[in-house]
């Protein structure tokens, strides 16, 4: 099928594109952005991904009869690139509830924006926040407006506590504001965290448009959410998705690349690897593809608690400054939004607890922290049953640690071996370890790719 003949008037193809082949490793967000990206550009691929589901590290996992999600994640206003291949793809709007800003932690803190012009609705949001006294609300504006006059551009070398410090944050302010805020993007202790990725997301999420620093909650399944519908997209125009494919080797085949999968070799013209540095050991790639930067990793923990009757929290999503949990989510009210029931996120009584970054949860037994997060969540409920069943699931590489060290480090999108391109959001950018951040890097490699097709064709 050619690509071409698919493409609408609006969309200007590369003459030609659409005979190349292009492989792409890894069916997650980075993946599947670079295959719709290429699309786009009349450029068919051919999607290698190794497990059942698609999405990667934000994919569905079907357990106990119920569809659930490998991780909890929420989305920004500011997932600008998401958001548009979402929209190219036809991610229904009913997929997400979108709300402005707000971060409530009771009983000691919270803040809500409202629909305000920028930057009116920030400014109304600190000045009415509960739990802080008028310094710390004064502090919040300095520290905004200090970085707005720096471009936000800080030391490089720079951590998130050594920022706050030197803007003379008080400690109420940032336990309740912006460490929430740093955890939950960058997933890194502010101790080690990188102050520029820090002020690249406050930049983006806050000091932009006012619907840039909404909250976009998934009300249904992450691999729904974009991959899914990305790929049947995909198939609409020629390209191919192949679930439970696992890629052997790539090896260079005089201008081409050959892979190796469980179905055969297969030659390419080009080659996008979207799986995670620390998937690499599973794969034999050529030399020039080999990351040698040493990346460590920040952990995120998930636990679903069902309960045997409707368990509902005072808000779909719920924080917590004291405690082992970051956030608890009530999966029921994240389906009912404000529009009705969504499938396939099913279930009363289903709640999500969230846990980021390293900490004495990765000791524990999955017994002892379900029941520690048991604990937790009957100071906003009240006394609660024994949960049905409990699931944890430890993401232990969710994230590469977003320290300012490593941040020059990350490696670009090129490689040395021609036509091979990496993808994933931890290859060089202004984003933490989030789907922008994959995503952003998906178009990035497809941009690549495109480029080096064009300097090919004669």
């Amino acid at each position: 099928m050619d690509c071409l003949a698919h493409l609408g008037d609006d969309v200007t193809a590369p003459t030609g594109a659409s005979t190349a082949r292009v492989a792409i490793i890894g069916g997650g967000y980075a993946g599947m952005a670079a295959a719709v990206s290429l699309a786009a550009r009349g450029t068919c691929s051919t999607i290698f991904e190794a497990g059942k589901f698609l999405g990667g590290r934000a994919r569905r996992i079907d357990y106990r009869g119920e569809t659930i999600d490998n991780g909890q994640h929420i989305l920004s206003g500011a997932y600008s690139e998401s958001l548009r291949l979402m929209a190219m793809v036809g991610v229904p709007e009913a997929s997400v509830s979108r709300i402005p800003l707000a971060l409530s932690m009771p009983p000691h803190f919270s803040l809500r924006a409202p629909r305000l012009i920028a930057p009116l609705h920030l400014l109304w949001a600190l000045l009415s926040a509960k739990g802080l006294t008028l310094a710390d609300r004064f502090a919040a504006i300095r520290f905004m407006r200090a970085l707005k006059a720096a471009k936000f551009q800080v030391g490089a070398m720079d951590t998130v506590a050594s920022l706050l410090a030197a803007q003379r944050q008080p400690d109420r302010l940032i336990r309740h504001l912006w460490q929430p805020l740093a955890i939950s993007a960058l997933n890194t202790p502010i101790a080690t965290a990188s102050a520029q990725i820090f002020a690249n997301v406050l930049r983006d999420a806050l000091a932009a448009s006012r619907d840039a620093s909404d909250l976009i909650l998934p009300r249904t399944d992450l691999s729904a959410l974009f991959p899914d519908l990305a790929a049947a997209w995909l198939a609409a125009r020629g390209s191919t998705v192949n679930s439970g494919t696992r890629v052997k080797s790539v090896r260079a085949a005089g201008e081409l690349l050959e892979i190796a999968a469980d179905t055969g070799e297969t030659k390419f013209d080009a080659v996008i690897v979207a799986i995670g540095p620390h998937q690499f050991d599973s794969i034999s790639l050529p030399a020039e593809c080999v990351i040698n930067v040493p990346f460590s990793y920040q952990p995120i923990v998930t636990i679903y608690l069902r309960f045997d009757r409707h368990v509902r929290l005072p808000l779909a999503m719920l924080g917590q400054a004291d405690g082992m949990v970051q956030w608890f989510f009530d999966r029921r009210q994240l389906v009912q939004g404000s529009a009705g029931t969504l499938e396939p996120l099913t279930g009363d009584g289903l709640i999500a607890a969230v846990i980021s970054a390293s900490g004495a949860h990765e000791t524990m037994t999955h017994d002892d922290l379900a029941a520690q997060v048991l604990l937790e969540l009957t100071r906003h409920t009240g006394p609660l049953p024994v949960p049905l069943w409990t699931k944890v699931i430890m993401e232990k590489f969710a994230t590469f640690a977003c320290t300012a060290p490593i941040q020059r480090d990350r490696p670009a999108n090129l490689t040395s071996c021609p036509g091979l391109v990496l993808a994933g959001d931890y290859t060089a950018g202004e984003y933490p370890a989030t789907i922008e951040g994959a995503v952003r890097s998906g178009i990035s490699a497809a941009e690549h790719v495109s480029h080096f097709l064009s300097a090919r064709r004669p």
